[in-house]
């Protein structure tokens, strides 16, 4: 079907935004923990950081256009109601997960247009947070999203643990070692982006708890927490280079990440299947 053709093109130019724009992030963090110059930021932050360079708006642009594909991508999951990896059926909860992902991936489109255009700035977790505990049992809303990105840290850490990220990866195509380096890979990825979220949700934690927007902090205040910490640059430095190889990650996943598998769509070149020829009424005759 044509809308998973161009479901499956989304995908894949979605995760390479993904994978640059993590990049991006650890790339300013390893700098940071260098004593470089600079500072730790957010992915919204490193498209504001390198829109004001020519090549970097080039940049910009091309994530935008990932960004908003990503999120197309997730939306047809929502609509469609299955994975086009498998054609399974996705539950309620899944479908939930994935218009969560498509909302972020938008709102990082949104970023980069408005890094484009030279408007917004920092601290949109606050003014966010600010916002929502000025709301009926705001705090209570505000420890929900806490609730969520912790789980999404446990999510991460569980892949990384038991390598069940290999199971949306087309392994067969791999040589050993391409697929010995793929694990390494994912599982520092992973496993640097639970701590990430990790520490994001404990801030949010402590934003509800203290009923204070002050203390909600997302990638940016998560990375600059490490750098504050004893031996802050070596900690924040091993962090960085886990979200680098994050990035590396998503960029193996454009490539070999499972989609439009099985029947759903024929490969090209492939013939189509003919149907059963029916017998001849003189070879039915013969036959009998």
């Amino acid at each position: 079907m044509e809308e998973r053709r161009w479901a499956e093109r989304a995908a894949r130019f979605g995760h390479v935004a993904q994978g640059v724009s993590f990049g991006l992030v650890a790339w300013l963090a390893i700098k940071v923990a260098l004593h470089e110059g600079g500072r730790t930021t957010d992915r919204a932050g490193a498209l504001r950081t390198i829109s004001h360079h020519p090549v970097g708006r080039i940049i910009v642009i091309a994530l935008a256009v990932g960004f908003g594909a990503y999120a197309l991508w997730r939306l047809f999951e929502v609509f469609m109601g299955e994975t086009i990896e498998r054609g399974k059926k996705r539950g309620i909860g899944k479908r939930l997960a994935s218009l969560g992902k498509a909302a972020i991936y938008a709102a990082l489109c949104y970023a980069a247009v408005r890094a484009l255009t030279g408007s917004g700035g920092g601290n949109e977790q606050k003014k966010a947070t600010a916002g929502i505990l000025g709301w009926p049992a705001g705090r209570y809303i505000v420890y929900a999203i806490a609730g969520v990105i912790a789980a999404a840290a446990l999510w991460n850490l569980y892949r990384g643990a038991t390598g069940r990220f290999r199971k949306q990866l087309k392994t067969g195509e791999m040589s050993p070692r391409e697929l010995k380096w793929t694990t390494r890979v994912g599982v520092v990825g992973l496993l640097s982006r639970a701590v990430v979220f990790g520490l994001i949700a404990a801030f949010f934690f402590k934003a509800a708890h203290e009923y204070s927007a002050g203390e909600a902090n997302g990638l940016d205040g998560a990375l600059r927490k490490l750098a504050q910490q004893t031996y802050g640059s070596v900690l924040l430095g091993v962090v960085a280079a886990g979200l680098a190889a994050f990035g590396v990650f998503c960029l193996i996943q454009a490539r070999y990440r499972e989609v439009c598998r099985g029947p759903l769509r024929r490969e090209a070149g492939t013939p189509r299947a003919s149907p059963p020829r029916r017998a001849s009424p003189s070879a039915r005759s013969d036959a009998s």
